[in-house]
């Protein structure tokens, strides 16, 4: 009789050299996910109130984000919602009409219904200026369904849905430019994407509630995923780091602001509310160290979110939100961030101790973005001699033993070095290495030393393209 010997799946692997991968990555264990402890060991140069921004060049980012926020109100047609963007959108997922949450194959007859439905041949039927009155997302097309191109999870799978855009924060400045033939979908414009959101989503504004909203004096989000409450204390909206009302004053460490609802006929009504002055600022916070790393703060171990999916952010949402307090308007896409905004410095074809040298010597602490294709990080100093960053990152590229590509999954926002997971031996070292990809250092807001002024930002993004997400 012979008998049988079971050899742990473990074991197995290990023989044949497929280590598998570890929970976390030593960065996170090894390095203090908490911003504030580099200033509070004396880790940077400048003091923890030491302005980062003056005040006047941090006035003129403030107005020129303002201006850049409410400019789909003042828009006489679509800047960026053309017929033939929104048809080339229904033509690519006609030819690949991919799996949805089941993990069945949707069809050709899916796609077609959503384009019957957004009646595109009459656009735009629509140009009606409004606001969100919750969170919503900005849609490919109009449902709420997945697109993915494989069944299975990451990357082409779950979680990145290929429709999502972006979400959109309550009480965001719209331009609704058209409407789906059952009138329950909205094609809109934001200051930094279009797509297709839910009606019930928004309402629409007359002339006298935009002027009193844009009041030209705004208070900013400073604390992370809360409730605002009405007089009465229930609930009124849900709001996030870098959100902005109207202010109309202060009082006992209280902010009275404007809130944006809606009637019965769909129309934008005015609501007044406070708020603790511990979750809403005046806007723009002063850009000090102090400042600076608070607001960070709140964004350590958020989950990842593709496109703002379940409330998280992705890693330009994050870095977009982490800036907006400070009153700088950043794009959404992660290279639009990186080549458009402030001063860029190409890092592409030098070695890593290269890129090394120039980001500790030219990079701004928490000023400053380093850019890979698909990915962006924040620079935040280099307390050991050795650049940290801060980005929201999903994963690093793998191989096992038979070269089948995988993932890493850190799946959050984390403080690491500009080498993730280099103990891994199974990652990727050409693609997965994320110092070999590093392509750029962008300092967001450089100063002319002459005049003391920013340089010029660049114009609205139309949409958040799908970043190649590798990382």
């Amino acid at each position: 009789m012979t008998r049988k010997i079971v050899i742990p799946l473990i074991l197995v692997l290990i023989i044949f050299g497929c280590t598998p991968l570890p929970e976390t990555i030593k960065d996170e264990v090894e390095i203090r996910q908490d911003h504030k402890a580099f200033v509070e060991e004396k880790k940077i140069e400048q003091t923890p109130q030491e302005l980062l921004l003056p005040a006047a060049v941090q006035a003129k980012m403030d107005a020129d984000y303002n201006a850049i926020y409410f400019s789909v109100w003042h828009n006489a047609e679509p800047a960026h919602a053309r017929l033939e963007r929104i048809e080339q959108i229904f033509k690519k997922f006609s030819l690949s009409p991919g799996y949805g949450e089941n993990k069945r194959k949707h069809t050709l007859a899916w796609i077609r219904a959503l384009q019957k439905n957004a009646a595109l041949e009459s656009y735009p039927n629509a140009m009606d200026r409004a606001i969100t009155i919750r969170q919503t997302n900005l849609r490919m097309m109009p449902t709420n369904r997945p697109h993915f191109y494989k069944p299975g999870g990451d990357i082409e799978g779950w979680p990145f849905d290929n429709l999502q855009i972006s979400s959109v924060p309550a009480n965001t400045p719209i331009l609704i430019c058209h409407l789906s033939e059952d009138k329950s979908w909205a094609l809109v414009e934001t200051n930094f994407a279009f797509g297709w959101v839910p009606v019930e989503d928004i309402a629409r504004t007359d002339e006298n509630f935009r002027r009193m909203w844009e009041c030209g004096r705004y208070g900013v989000v400073i604390k992370d995923k809360t409730s605002i409450l009405d007089e009465g204390g229930k609930f009124s909206i849900r709001t996030s780091v870098g959100q902005i009302f109207p202010l109309v004053g202060e009082t006992e460490g209280m902010m009275e602001i404007l809130i944006a609802a809606t009637d019965a006929n769909g129309n934008a009504v005015i609501k007044r509310t406070r708020a603790s002055s511990h979750v809403i600022a005046t806007k723009p916070l002063p850009f000090t160290y102090s400042n600076a790393v608070s607001i960070a703060n709140e964004f350590i171990d958020e989950p990842y979110g593709w496109g703002g999916l379940y409330g998280n952010r992705d890693c330009s949402a994050m870095t977009r939100d982490f800036f907006a307090p400070f009153g700088i308007w950043l794009p959404r896409h992660s290279a639009d961030q990186a080549k458009t905004v402030g001063t860029f410095i190409d890092l592409q074809n030098l070695d890593p101790q290269e890129k090394e040298k120039i980001i500790v010597e030219k990079g701004v602490p928490y000023l400053s973005l380093l850019w890979r294709k698909g990915h962006v990080m924040l620079y935040i100093g280099a307390p050991s001699g050795r650049p940290l960053i801060f980005h929201n990152v999903w994963g690093l590229k793998t191989r096992d033993c038979r070269g089948r590509e995988g993932r890493q999954i850190i799946g959050k926002a984390v403080i690491t070095s500009l080498y993730p997971g280099a103990e891994l031996s199974q990652l990727d070292r050409d693609d997965g290495l994320l110092i070999n990809k590093i392509a750029a250092l962008t300092i967001v807001a450089p100063l002319d030393q002459e005049k003391a002024q920013p340089k010029d930002a660049a114009g609205i993004v139309s949409s958040k393209d799908k970043e190649a997400n590798s990382i």
